[in-house]
């Protein structure tokens, strides 16, 4: 390495970070948070397990910017597929049907995005997920079914994130 790059690297080291969390490769960052959006399927409990394993626990999405964000980025990941994709995240209703709760914290969902028709309350539908065929809208579904899903590893004390 060059003194140049070697400064650089250095005063990189020093100066705090601010913006969009710095994550792994992999992992996608957005403000104080790097999201996994996963590859494989997995029913909403398998994929919290996994969540969990990877140090972080199922996408908590907390404002409309976050959901955007989040929209973005599967809308280019599935630019040709994105009828068929779903994307478990963190809320469900067990406790009391339509009441939506965070898995992770047990609080009230407060930002919802419904796509049309939903919740639809069928048969099951208790776990929170993000519908492609409605451009990533919220979606209730059968906990059991297997789709893909968005891990999320959250700083809240302005660290830089290895997620």
């Amino acid at each position: 390495m060059d003194k140049l790059h070697i400064l650089v690297f250095a005063v990189t080291l020093i100066i705090p970070y601010s913006g969009a969390a710095q994550c792994r490769a992999g992992w996608y960052g957005f403000l104080d948070s790097c999201y996994y959006l996963s590859h494989g399927l997995a029913t909403w409990v398998e994929a919290n397990d996994v969540c969990k394993m990877l140090g972080g626990f199922l996408a908590r999405i907390e404002s409309a910017d976050e959901l955007t964000y989040l929209k973005s980025e599967l809308g280019h990941i599935h630019r040709h597929d994105a009828d068929q994709q779903l994307y478990w995240i963190a809320g469900n209703d067990f406790e009391v049907d339509n009441v939506w709760r965070w898995m992770n914290n047990g609080e009230k969902v407060s930002f919802l995005d419904w796509a049309p028709g939903e919740p639809n309350a069928a048969e099951d539908a208790n776990c929170l997920d993000l519908w492609g065929a409605h451009e990533f809208r919220y979606a209730d579904n059968n906990c059991e079914e297997h789709h893909n899903y968005v891990c999320q590893i959250k700083d809240t004390e302005g660290n830089q994130l290895i997620g």
